[in-house]
Parts: C-alpha cells; structure tokens; sequence
C-alpha cells in the first residue's frame, strides 16, 4: 500500500492533473475561437508578459505597482468580461453529464428538409432551431406555446406567408415536437457576421450559448445555414442538412 501511494504521488497524480487541466484548456479553447475572446485573451497574455519584465527585467516601480494592483482584481474583470463563456462552459458541461440527445425521426427530418426546400425555393427566410442537450426553455417562452407534431405543413405556414404574426420569430423543436413558434433568440456580436441579416446573427447567438443545431434560410439569397457549436456554416445542401440534423450536428465537428 505504501508503494502504490509513493508511486501515486510521484507519477500517477502528476499525470492525472496535466490530463485535467489539458482537457480543461481544450474546452476553454473550442468555446472562445473564432469570437472576439481570443483578442481579449491575446491581451490578456500581453498584459501578463509586461508585468514580468517591467518587475523583475526592467524594475520599474510605478508601472510594476499599477500592473499588480491589476491583478489583484483580475479575478472580478475576468469574471465579468468571460460571464458569457463561463455561463456556456457550465451549461455544456452540465448538458453532457445530466443531459440526453433525442433523434428526431426520419420521418419528422424529412418534413423539416421538404419545408426548408421549398422556402429556400421560393426565398422565403425562417429561422429553425433544434435543441440538443442543453434545454431550451428560457428561449420557447418568449415565443407562442404550440407543443405540436413537425410537419411541412405548418413550417411553410408560418414561414411562407411574411404577414403572419410568427414569421419573423424562431420555432424551437424539442422531443421531435414543434414546442413553441415566434421565439426571440439571442443576437451574436461577433463582427465576422455583420454581413448577414438578423436571423443569422440569432442563430449564431443561440449556438454560442447551447449546442443546439439552427437552421437558417436567407430572405435575400435562399441559401441555406446552419449554426452550431459557435459557428455558422453557409451554403448547405439538402442531403448534408439531413446529415447534420440526424447526428445533432456532430458531422460539423470534423470539418
């Protein structure tokens, strides 16, 4: 027992703690790139680097002073500047110990990609957005209780017709149900879509908070995108958006 103690202390924990912390930086990682994070980040390590060498290579006091007291406080900023990644990091880790993926049916999949056709078609925009493990239910409160079976049909008639009063809202399915039309989602801020409308902005917004899959057809184009796991993916086809929505967008990930 001694030896196996001695063995774990030098060896064991050390690689388990490397293991810990590498995965926790990875994930660190994969939330913040490709968002303005990264930027914040690099400045972060700037102000890091400066503090080193006007403390302990150049010795100079007042800055050296300023620097610390930056971060003795660093804690608070970080805290309010990340709030956004920490809140997506928690959630993702909660939705992967405690949550579950449902499959939607072949059956439901083919109705959502007959209806996402015939509007990227006829260049009649809509915002879909199919939750993952993460809950959706902050954003189904803000649009109108509907709780009925996915169908072409009632997709086309709220989307097609711009004049009804859930067309430029977001319809949310869960548990291969059409849960709730007309929703307000969450508009990204990342600047590398300030080209696109604001249905993009919000289906990239939502996937930066959850991992679930939006689907997006364009107004002006007919294209269609998808969003997930913080990015926006252009110009997809019929046969890969059924790939994408029948492995919860995990076909993204190897891209």
């Amino acid at each position: 027992m001694e030896t196996f103690v001695t063995f774990y202390t030098l060896y064991i924990s050390n690689i388990l703690d490397i293991f810990i912390l590498t995965l926790i930086f990875y994930r660190i990682i994969l939330i913040i790139q490709g968002t303005r994070t990264i930027q914040i980040f690099i400045g972060i390590l700037f102000i890091l680097g400066l503090t080193v060498v006007s403390r302990d290579i150049l010795h100079l006091k007042a800055l050296s002073w300023l620097l610390d007291n930056f971060w003795l406080a660093a804690v608070i900023i970080f805290a309010v500047i990340f709030q956004t990644e920490i809140r997506n990091l928690l959630a993702q880790v909660g939705g992967h110990l405690w949550g579950s993926k449902s499959k939607i049916k072949d059956s439901y999949v083919i109705e959502i990609i007959d209806a996402v056709e015939d509007l990227s078609s006829s260049m009649a925009g809509c915002l879909i957005a199919i939750e993952n493990e993460i809950g959706l239910k902050n954003f189904t409160e803000t649009g109108v209780s509907l709780n009925a079976d996915i169908s072409r049909e009632l997709l086309l008639s709220i989307f097609k017709n711009k004049s009804a009063p859930l067309h430029d809202g977001a319809i949310i399915i869960s548990n291969a149900r059409i849960i709730s039309a007309g929703c307000v989602l969450p508009l990204s801020h990342d600047t590398n879509v300030k080209l696109f409308g604001t249905r993009h902005r919000a289906a990239l917004g939502l996937s930066e908070v959850t991992d679930a899959v939006v689907v997006v057809v364009s107004e002006e184009t007919g294209q269609i995108s998808v969003a997930h796991d913080s990015k926006l993916h252009g110009n997809i086809s019929l046969s890969k958006l059924r790939e994408i929505i029948n492995t919860n967008g995990e076909v993204l990930r190897t891209k």
